[in-house]
């Protein structure tokens, strides 16, 4: 019996990256999972594995968050886990990022961590009364402070932030606890943009983590599993760095370089 054992969740951004490390380690735990993505074909992986079902949905559009509850109740019965993982980014200086590259980086990390809450809230509360719900927001180190070119994302992932403690707030009465973690440079699909079309740009961000190294999907997942399950019971409104310790460096300096 795993520490999720007769546990539902929803996880977001489920196709690949975090996401998929996410729903992986829950059903490992014991729980149902409905892995949600807009994409497709990137969720195949589903396929086949117990514990998991696949939903095709985007996080922008409130129906689509309506029916992946709905399918967790349908299909597993209730919502315990609720994890919003889903992101994006879009680089561009103030000056000329148009607003419509802005709307859209705040439509899918923050407008739709905020739908995706409230269209679970009933489902988990239900949980709450019968015990512990509990839901993690993938936010970022770049929510806790401002990257060069990166506004849109650095204003997004901040909302993110006090989306978590405003709604840590609001909830704990209904037994609903509500914490983020956030990631520092990790190999994802989203970055692997870098790694391969700005190499020397990966390796100035590999210099900057204490650790000297980038993280790993499943890093982070780690932590995401811990703050949903009962191990965490009085543990909410906790917006956690999970970055090799990017975050506690002042940033005047460059951490040692390892042996």
């Amino acid at each position: 019996m795993g520490i999720h054992a007769g546990r539902v969740a929803i996880v977001t951004g489920a196709a690949s990256g975090i996401g998929r490390a996410t729903s992986e380690l829950l059903a490992k735990g014991g729980a149902s999972v409905v892995a949600q993505d807009l994409d497709a074909d990137a969720l195949a992986w589903t396929e086949g594995v117990e514990g998991v079902r696949g939903q095709v949905g985007d996080v922008t559009s409130a129906e689509d968050n309506a029916a992946m509850v709905e399918a967790a109740l349908e299909h597993f019965g209730r919502l315990d886990i609720l994890v919003l993982n889903a992101g994006m980014t879009l680089p561009g200086m103030i000056e000329t990022l148009p607003l419509e590259s802005f709307d859209q980086v705040l439509d899918v990390n923050l407008r739709g961590s905020v739908l995706g809450l409230k269209a679970a809230l009933s489902a988990l509360a239900d949980a709450g009364d019968a015990g512990d719900a509990s839901v993690v927001v993938t936010a970022s180190v770049s929510g806790l402070g401002g990257d060069p070119g990166m506004w849109a994302y650095n204003v997004a992932k901040g909302g993110v932030v006090n989306l978590v403690r405003a709604a840590a707030v609001d909830l704990g009465h209904k037994g609903i606890r509500v914490n983020g973690v956030c990631p520092g440079p990790t190999r994802t699909r989203m970055t692997s943009v870098i790694e391969t079309a700005a190499p020397e740009a990966f390796e100035a961000l590999r210099r900057r983590v204490a650790l000297q190294r980038w993280g790993e999907p499943e890093e982070i997942a780690e932590v995401i599993g811990f703050l949903a399950s009962p191990a965490a019971s009085f543990v909410t409104g906790a917006v956690i760095p999970v970055d090799g310790g990017i975050s506690a460096n002042t940033g005047q300096f460059l951490p040692p370089e390892r042996a």
